[in-house]
This record gives C-alpha cells, structure tokens and sequence, in this order.
C-alpha cells in the first residue's frame, strides 16, 4: 500500500508532458502484455482447433468412401458367382450393374453380335465401376473389349462407354 502511495507521488510530480507519456507507456505496455499473455495463444490454439476439425471431418469423408466401398465389394462378392453361360451378355450385365450398386448411372445396354455387349455409364462412381468389372471378369468370364472413360463433373465420378465380351 505505502509503495503504490510513492508511486502516484511520483507520478503526480511529474511535468504533465512526462505524465502523459509514462500513461502511454503504460497503456502500450498493457496491450502488448494482454496480446502475447491472452490473444495470441487463444488465437493459435483457435487455428490448431479448426486445423483438427477439418482433419477429422476429411477422414469422415475417407471413412465413409472406404464403408461405401466395403458395403459394394461385399454384395458384389456375394451375388453372381456363378457363371451361367445361357444368359444372355446384357441380362448378366444388367444384374451385374444392379449388384455393384450402379444402377442409377446406367444410361444404356445394347448388344453387339451374340457374345457382345454395349454400356454407357453417367456419372458413376470410378471405384465401384472398378468393383464392377472386376466382378464381371471373375465371377462371368466377361471382358472389357474397349473402354472411353472420361472424368465426371464430381470428383471421383466418371462417365464411361465400354464394350464386352464373353467367350
């Protein structure tokens, strides 16, 4: 108590133009303090927070892909694993797409000759097109005779005109 009485005597002897400039001093002093003691952690550790959030919310996304993906390998797997010769090319296909989860990017199935066929796909997703043909190779001895794959409006989707064959 005595020390802060000596010190506003000190201060109240001071020429005003000393005064005033002590008072800014001061007062820069307690901005500069309040910056780097308050603002400036609680502005980075505000920055480090949404660096984790957008982290996080990007292996949200990755996670949900990677189920998706999942979801389509296992009923991909489980359906068509018996080839049957006597169907026709575009009926296996057509089941094939409804199976791999494609069917809302189907445009058209058209045949070519007795063991060919056409397919024009709209947007799908480039992984389980991926899936799909795999699946038709594997479980159906179909093979892609020629493909056009163009990149999708969406990151990830394609539009594709390919052409099978089964022997």
């Amino acid at each position: 108590m005595e020390q802060l009485q000596q010190i506003r005597q000190w201060f109240n002897s001071l020429p005003q133009k000393e005064r005033w400039m002590v008072s800014g001093t001061g007062v820069l002093i307690l901005v500069t303090l309040f910056y780097l003691i308050v603002w400036e952690p609680m502005h980075l550790g505000l920055q480090t927070e949404q660096q984790k959030q957008q982290t996080q919310k990007e292996i949200l996304i990755w996670m949900q892909q990677a189920a998706n993906e999942v979801k389509t390998l296992r009923t991909s797997g489980n359906r068509s694993t018996v080839r049957d010769k006597n169907k026709p090319i575009t009926l296996v296909i057509e089941q094939s797409i409804n199976n791999a989860g494609l069917k809302h990017s189907l445009k058209k199935i058209e045949s070519s000759g007795n063991n060919g066929a056409r397919v024009t796909l709209n947007e799908a997703s480039f992984n389980q097109m991926l899936v799909w043909l795999n699946t038709l190779a594997t479980h159906n001895g179909t093979r892609v005779v020629s493909a056009n794959i163009e990149r999708g409006n969406k990151p990830g989707r394609v539009n594709a005109r390919l052409s099978f064959e089964r022997p």
